[in-house]
């Protein structure tokens, strides 16, 4: 777009009725990440900070190193892999006395699992249970559960769209609730059970020490979601496993989950909008918001008038014209002078009326 048009006062205030606009738009849209405490939709975890749980966004390593002994960390459904560096970080945590919840139901988890050299994997199949459900088959209910802390109060669990624990080695794994005998994996995910498929008991919630701490699977993420926190006794086995951490330690990491390629810019909006509200606004929002500013008013003031060619002549400032007679008639010199001042006087009314009109020059 040419600068000039850009700078006019229409397009400015377009423009900034626009930004104004597409702010408020993106502040307003809600984040629909799976599983991220900034989504209050059924299926995020916003619920989740009103039980002390703080979210961590980025450099888990970092985050690990700072809490008070013991903390709990959870894991809901992790999309990224880990590196080796976080899962050595994720060890000397647990060494210490950190508590890592990793719950899963599609089988991502395992890589962080296999970096640990832990004996248990999330199955990833589909449990199902056709008699014991909230619902619907596919949100079966665990009523079977091991003498533990963490289930005081607890009768039952309600799972949503969860799998099974696969575990190698029960020497040094104990399993803490299963499914039912009516229970199956659904292999092809029809409905029913197929001739010769697995059927239940399956663990779904087992619990791995580790140095002074340990490593709590959950093989149902969903069941922490804002739909199904309240859903049987979820809530509770939160709490439970959340008592025994010092308080203002729990974590939720949120640096393993993918984000939509809105999210980033629906949260940056928030920030603004918040802000302005409160009074308050990052340093780097402030720091966005005048770079942008100055790039409207220099389109604005700065490319609004082509610039000025000057010559000198007879002492005073005189600008260069195509209009001036003399010019003309040298190139011209059969020409009539009465009739080209004429059209000079006409050329200079009109370029007078046009500087008080629109302050052209």
């Amino acid at each position: 777009m040419n600068l000039r048009v850009l700078g006019s006062g229409a397009v400015v205030a377009a423009i900034l009725i626009g930004l104004v606009f597409s702010i408020a738009w993106a502040a307003a849209t809600p984040i629909d990440d799976p599983y991220s405490t900034a989504n209050s939709q059924w299926n995020g975890t916003s619920t989740l900070l009103s039980l002390g749980l703080k979210p961590v966004k980025s450099n888990l390593l970092t985050a690990l190193s700072t809490p008070t002994t013991p903390s709990i960390l959870l894991i809901l459904g992790p999309s990224l892999a880990f590196t080796s560096g976080e899962a050595g970080g994720l060890t000397g945590y647990l060494r210490n006395g950190g508590t890592l919840v990793l719950a899963d139901n599609v089988g991502s988890g395992n890589q962080l699992l296999a970096l640990l050299g832990l004996p248990v994997r999330f199955d990833g199949r589909l449990l199902t249970d056709t008699l014991f459900y909230t619902t619907q088959p596919t949100f079966p209910t665990i009523v079977d559960f091991s003498p533990s802390s963490l289930f005081a109060g607890v009768t039952e669990l309600a799972l949503n769209y969860a799998t099974a624990l696969n575990i190698t080695d029960t020497s040094t794994v104990r399993i803490l609730a299963t499914s039912t005998p009516f229970s199956f994996l659904d292999t092809n995910r029809n409905g029913r059970l197929d001739p010769g498929g697995p059927t239940g008991p399956f663990p779904v919630l087992a619990q791995i020490p580790v140095g002074r701490g340990s490593v709590i699977l959950f093989s149902s993420p969903g069941s922490f979601t804002n739909s199904m926190l309240n859903v049987t006794d979820n809530n509770l086995l939160l709490q439970n496993i959340l008592k025994t951490a010092a308080p203002g330690s729990a974590l939720i990491d949120e640096s393993h989950l993918t984000p939509s390629p809105f999210t980033p810019t629906k949260e940056a909006a928030a920030q603004i909008v918040t802000g302005m509200l409160n009074g308050g606004m990052l340093g780097s929002i402030k720091l966005g918001l005048a770079v942008l500013t100055l790039g409207i008013l220099a389109a604005r003031y700065g490319y609004r008038r082509p610039a000025k060619k000057e010559e000198s002549r007879g002492g005073r400032g005189v600008r260069s014209e195509t209009g001036d007679v003399d010019s003309t008639l040298k190139l011209h010199p059969t020409w009539s002078r009465e009739r080209l001042e004429y059209v000079k006087r006409e050329l200079d009314l009109t370029r007078k009326w046009r500087e008080l009109r629109f302050g052209e020059q």
